[in-house]
C-alpha cells in the first residue's frame, strides 16, 4: 500500500510538472508568434513606405538595444558578437562597412556610452551618426 501511495504521488507530481512545462512552452510559443507577426507587419509597412522605413528601422534598433542592453554593450566593448551583428543589420550597415563599424564601436565605446545615463535612444542616434561617417569615408 505504501509503494502504491508513493507511486501515486510521484505520478501526480510528474503530471503537474509536465503540465507546468506545457503552459511555459505555450507562453513562449505565443510570445514568439506575436513577435513574428509584429515583425512581418513591420516589414510590410516598411516595404510599402520607404520614408517611414528609416524611422521604423531606428525604432527597431532602439527596441533591440533596450532588450539586449547588457549583451550589446559587452559586444560593442570588444567590437564583435551576435548582438552587435544584429544591431548593425538593424542600422542598415552594409556588408563592406561592417568590419569598420565593429571596430568603431570598440574604439569609440566611451564616446558612445558617454555616461551611465546613456539611453538606447541616445546610443542609436550616436551610432547612426557614426554609420553616416562610414558611408562618407
Amino acid at each position: 500500500m505504501k509503494n502504491l501511495n508513493v507511486t501515486f504521488l510521484v505520478t501526480t507530481f510528474t503530471i503537474g510538472l509536465l503540465s507546468g512545462c506545457s503552459s511555459i512552452t505555450d507562453t513562449i510559443a505565443a510570445s514568439t508568434q506575436t513577435f513574428t507577426n509584429t515583425t512581418e507587419s513591420s516589414t510590410r509597412v516598411s516595404s510599402s513606405n520607404d520614408s517611414g522605413s528609416a524611422s521604423l528601422k531606428s525604432q527597431q534598433a532602439i527596441d533591440f538595444a533596450k532588450i539586449n542592453w547588457m549583451q550589446l554593450s559587452a559586444n560593442m566593448a570588444k567590437g564583435d558578437g551576435e548582438h552587435l551583428h544584429t544591431l548593425a543589420d538593424l542600422l542598415g550597415v552594409q556588408a563592406a562597412e561592417k568590419p569598420a563599424f565593429y571596430q568603431m564601436t570598440k574604439t569609440k565605446f566611451s564616446q558612445l556610452f558617454s555616461s551611465t545615463e546613456t539611453t538606447p535612444e541616445q546610443l542609436v542616434y550616436r551610432l547612426k551618426m557614426e554609420v553616416s561617417q562610414l558611408k562618407k569615408g
